[in-house]
């Protein structure tokens, strides 16, 4: 072959050395040919020639081909360290990138002939990169292998992701190359055999960057072990807290994130917004033409925007992959939540996902510590309303109620209680379904009945844990009552919440359950009943007198009340709706006189257990609404509400 490459190569080479044979040829004399063979001989000499020039060329195309470059996309230092001993040792080229956004740059800019892309990164991870690699034409039909750790990872292969290979960490050295030179062709291995090692093991030696326990095998990515070594490792700021890196709880504002992906930039901006607009929840249901978007605020759904159907499943996987959920689970409700750190302020999204008729339909409620109150006093009670609250917190023992529907505001209440009583000398303890707010200095126990880890059996092991004071999320059933009960006889203060309409249902709640009323009335201290009505905006204020028939429906001798009512008319400031913001209405039952227990142990009927706490002092729900409205403070119309689920 050579003999042959010489042949070809010689003539049209000007440097190439002649033979003495053919340089004396050159020095002598030739006759000129006849006309007829002088025009015939060039033709076959330039034919031969070119053939032999094409020939030669295609025997030198695969000598000249470069090395086949390939994309290391991995968040760890020392995993990329490895990577790139391994496939430098066998003559590839390496590119690298250490999240998924530098990934697609570098991608888009060198072209490589094969990704290793890892699944769990900051920024935009390895699910993502790929979409976006799909979505471009000149990435479009890169080979990809997946490498994942993830704790889905045995659900990714469900999705009929566009990849060449999907290996599960811990990967052995063999696999990993066995998978690369299977989509490239190998290169030529230094001649020395640097970087092998009988068995087809890694030689540690030959790596100067690499540990020996790091190249032994390509184990799953390694947790850090701080946060100032986990905030230098990624460079960036990240959304939500990686599940992989436990004790990492620095997180980053979701609207400073640069990312390249619509879709995450899409869902980021759209939880900016909801936590900037005050919404408590946000609703995205997918409808048979669009995907709608909704806020609650201030007890309200509004339409946020619409976004196309086509995006519906991309949307969700987003959201199912920042709440480490099962992306490939369509089927079953799921559960999970991110945590993020928005203008400054510590978020947290409880994300739900139930199927629906055109897709999942994802609900994240929205809860933050921005929303806690230091003091008793920042709950907007009344004087009187305040110092009963004061006094049955500095119990010893019993049970404190704080009752009222879903989303009154019962769970706010109650921490701002729990904060009251948090100081250094006490030890409290909480069961909660889940932890809504997180606060220092307090044990806080979430509750998993999947795995057995009802109210009930972390109740029984509090009581072993010499607790002073125990918060119970909420008093579901019969045995979680007779745990909470015999806890506050028992010498703790135990605090929880009932769904009830009002403060003295909260008694006939309990023995409705089963509770014994003599167990009620020796245990219980305080009920707190609460509602959240929307304020109307200042800038946009207005009287509006009722009608006589809504007067008529209210009563006849609360007419006074309803004289100074007002309405919100409208403006850019309250987004045209005329309300800004709720506030509470609360009704507090002290129960602590002889006559109040003796009606509980006579099993007394609603109305007689309201009369008397009424006669105590207790303001009703009914008559906080219409102070309210008396105030200028709410609607009637919103007064109306609490008056009718009377």
């Amino acid at each position: 072959m050579l003999a042959e490459l010489d042949a070809l190569i010689g003539p049209l080479s000007p440097e190439s050395p002649q033979p003495e044979a053919e340089r004396a040829s050159a020095t002598t004399p030739v006759e000129e040919p006849p006309p007829a063979q002088a025009a015939a001989e060039p033709l076959v000499t330039q034919a031969s020639t070119d053939g032999g020039k094409e020939e030669a060329e295609a025997l030198l195309r695969p000598l000249a081909r470069r090395a086949p470059r390939v994309l290391i996309v991995e968040d760890s230092k020392d995993y990329r360290k490895v990577l790139r001993y391994l496939l430098t040792s066998r003559g590839y080229e390496v590119s690298e990138a250490d999240n998924g956004a530098e990934g697609l740059r570098v991608a888009r800019e060198q072209r490589p002939d094969l990704a290793l892309l890892d699944f769990e990164m900051p920024r935009m991870n390895g699910y993502e990169l790929l979409m976006e690699l799909r979505r471009r034409d000149e990435t479009r039909k890169l080979p990809v292998i997946f490498l994942t750790g993830a704790a889905n990872r045995r659900h990714l292969r469900d999705l009929g992701l566009d990849v060449a290979r999907l290996l599960e960490k811990p990967i052995s050295n063999a696999d990993l190359l066995q998978a690369v030179s299977g989509i490239l062709r190998a290169p030529d291995v230094p001649a020395d055999g640097a970087g092998k090692t009988d068995g087809g093991t890694l030689d540690v030696s030959a790596s100067p960057e690499a540990s020996p326990e790091a190249v032994a095998q390509l184990d799953a990515e390694p947790v850090a072990e701080s946060i100032e070594a986990l905030g230098e490792s990624s460079g960036d700021d990240l959304l939500i807290e990686e599940q992989k890196k436990e004790h990492e709880d620095d997180l980053s504002g979701l609207d400073v994130l640069a990312n390249d992906s619509p879709i995450v930039n899409r869902i980021n901006k759209i939880l900016v917004q909801a936590v900037e607009m005050g919404a408590s929840d946000v609703h995205i249901e997918p409808q048979e033409k669009a995907v709608v978007v909704r806020v609650r605020v201030d007890g309200t759904l509004r339409l946020l925007c619409r976004l196309p159907i086509a995006l519906q499943a991309q949307v969700a996987a987003r959201v199912k992959i920042m709440s480490n959920l099962i992306i490939t689970e369509r089927r079953r409700p799921q559960d999970g939540q991110v945590r993020a750190v928005i203008k400054g302020h510590k978020v947290e999204f409880r994300v739900s996902t139930i199927p629906a008729l055109h897709g999942e339909k994802l609900v994240l409620r929205i809860l933050g510590g921005a929303k806690l109150k230091e003091k008793l006093e920042e709950l907007q009670l009344s004087s009187r309303d305040l110092e009963v609250v004061a006094k049955a917190l500095q119990s010893p023992h019993g049970l404190l109620l704080v009752t009222g529907p879903t989303g009154s505001g019962k769970s706010t209440t109650l921490y701002t209680m729990i904060r009251q009583l948090n100081q250094p000398n006490v030890n409290i303890m909480t069961a909660e379904d889940p932890v809504e707010y997180e606060l220092a200095g307090i044990t806080q126990v979430p509750v998993r009945a999947h795995i057995g880890v009802t109210f009930e059996a972390v109740l029984r092991s509090f009581l072993r844990q010499d607790p002073d004071i125990m918060l119970v999320g909420e008093i579901r059933d019969l045995e979680t009552a007779e745990i909470s009960v015999k806890a506050a006889i028992t010498g703790h203060l135990v605090l929880s919440t009932l769904h009830t309409n009002s403060a003295p249902a909260a008694v006939m709640r309990l023995t409705h359950m089963g509770l014994a009323p003599y167990l009620v009335a020796d245990s219980l201290k305080l009920v707190v009943a609460q509602r959240l009505v929307r304020r109307i905006c200042p800038k946009c204020r207005a009287p509006s007198p009722p009608s006589e028939e809504i007067v008529r429906l209210i009563g006849g001798g609360r007419k006074e009340k309803l004289a100074s009512a007002c309405v919100g008319r409208g403006c850019a400031a309250c987004g045209r709706s005329g309300y800004t913001g709720r506030i509470p209405l609360f009704e507090v039952m002290d129960v602590r006189t002889s006559e109040m227990r003796r009606l509980i142990l006579t099993s007394a009927s609603l109305d007689q257990l309201s009369k008397q706490a009424e006669a105590e002092g207790m303001r009703s729900l009914c008559d906080a609404a219409l102070d309210a409205v008396a105030a200028g403070e709410t609607t009637v119309e919103e007064a109306l509400n609490i008056i009718l689920s009377e």
